[in-house]
């Protein structure tokens, strides 16, 4: 009889253990379905992300006019240089532009400075034109660090990050070399030097 009872009480004490166990897994699989729901919403915002920026980066080609439909053309603006002239992009069609958007604080920006340096000093007098774009900096953090490094090129601002977000920047330095008819044909590219000697070959007739 005692084992009997003994059993009884072992079977009991299972049942109760069985359903804290059944919560338990009940409050688990709850916490699981807490996790899918939280993944899926990150999932969907990273989504947005990702598309918000590509339509960001699509903003930066604008069609022209007197162009054949499909090419793209770098959108024409219009941002101070450091000595408070209006620089106007559309005013050096005919020449190729390379544009390379930067801030003070960026590391690889500050390394890239003695190459971009020896793009200037190859193509300039060819007839280059090499324009710098400091994004929401005030003017004497950038006019102090354009005299400090001796930066032979113009520097714009662009205060508010207005033209960085047409442009579809999204971190520094990007840089984007447009062709004389005004297209776009670089974009962080790594065959810029190439890209560059080709814009000064010879006009095949």
């Amino acid at each position: 009889m005692q084992q009997t009872g003994f059993f009884k009480r072992e079977a009991s004490d299972v049942g109760f253990a069985g359903s804290w166990l059944a919560v338990a897994q009940g409050n688990d699989s709850r916490e699981d379905r807490r996790k899918k729901i939280r993944c899926g919403v990150c999932l969907v915002l990273i989504s947005f992300m990702i598309l918000f920026y590509c339509a960001s980066a699509g903003n930066a080609l604008a069609s022209s006019d007197d162009t054949k439909a499909g090419d793209a053309y770098a959108a024409d603006f219009i941002l101070k240089d450091l000595n408070g002239k209006d620089v106007k992009l559309s005013d050096y069609k005919g020449r190729p532009i390379f544009l390379i958007f930067m801030t003070t604080w960026c590391r690889d920006c500050f390394a890239s400075i003695p190459s971009l340096k020896a793009i200037y000093n190859r193509y300039h007098e060819r007839g280059l034109v090499m324009l710098s774009i400091d994004i929401q900096e005030t003017h004497a953090k950038v006019a102090a660090y354009s005299k400090k490094h001796s930066l032979p090129y113009p520097v714009l601002l662009d205060p508010e990050g207005s033209l960085s977000r047409k442009y579809g920047v999204g971190g520094v330095p990007v840089k984007a070399l447009i062709d004389r008819s005004g297209r776009i044909i670089c974009w962080n590219c790594r065959s810029l030097e190439e890209l560059l000697e080709k814009q000064f070959e010879p006009a095949v007739k």
